[in-house]
């Protein structure tokens, strides 16, 4: 009787973990970057609230905080976080800029092309046909939801990014992973499109 009842917890344990799995599936990557593509077609704009956490190597627990992004073609991307961890950034096509609000410092980061944002959303505005240069590309799909994790071929500071969303375009995460083990993940809440943001919502000070 024992034993019927330990195969048959082996049975359900087993069948629970397959049916969790059965609906994600990979799916190639140019279908996937299609996929992102057509989802973000009509945002000219968005902005969205963010939980973002941050695990260093250095560092025994997670730093937590909460903030917002802001987002406009052609490649303008602002975030700010709020108290205790107060900060500023803005990556403008190819270029990074930091701002410790506390403690006044303000770093200027030239970014390497795989990280250009505006490369990355001149190739996401036609149809997709093939990989962009520089990078491998794996996507998997479950239902509406969509990841792609981009891996860069040249070894900078960034070992890979895993973004997640939904197929009509809503941001749900992006995780940033780097080669140091240090790890970002980004959590996107209440995201809006098309708000008519304009250059005075990017500014750093």
């Amino acid at each position: 009787m024992r034993k019927i009842f330990r195969y048959s917890i082996l049975l359900i344990s087993f069948t629970t973990l397959f049916l969790a799995n059965a609906h994600a599936a990979s799916i190639p990557a140019v279908e996937g970057l299609e996929i992102l593509r057509k989802g973000l077609a009509d945002a000219e704009d968005f902005t969205a609230d963010i939980v973002q956490e941050k695990k260093l190597s250095l560092m025994k627990r997670p730093i937590r905080s909460k903030g917002m992004v802001r987002f406009r073609k052609p490649g303008l991307f602002f975030m700010e976080m709020s108290p205790p961890h107060a900060s500023r950034m803005l990556l403008r096509n190819d270029r990074l800029e930091i701002l410790m609000v506390k403690e006044g410092v303000r770093q200027e980061i030239p970014l390497p092309q795989e990280e250009n944002l505006q490369r990355w959303l001149s190739f996401l505005s036609r149809p997709v046909t093939r990989i962009p240069e520089g990078v491998d590309i794996r996507a998997e799909r479950n239902a509406d939801l969509c990841t792609l994790t981009i891996i860069p071929r040249k070894k900078g500071q960034v070992r890979e990014f895993v973004l997640a969303f939904h197929v009509d375009g809503r941001l749900r995460e992006l995780e940033i992973k780097e080669h140091n083990n240090d790890r970002t993940t980004i959590r996107f809440l209440n995201m809006r499109k098309n708000v008519g943001l304009t250059e005075r919502d990017f500014r750093l000070e």
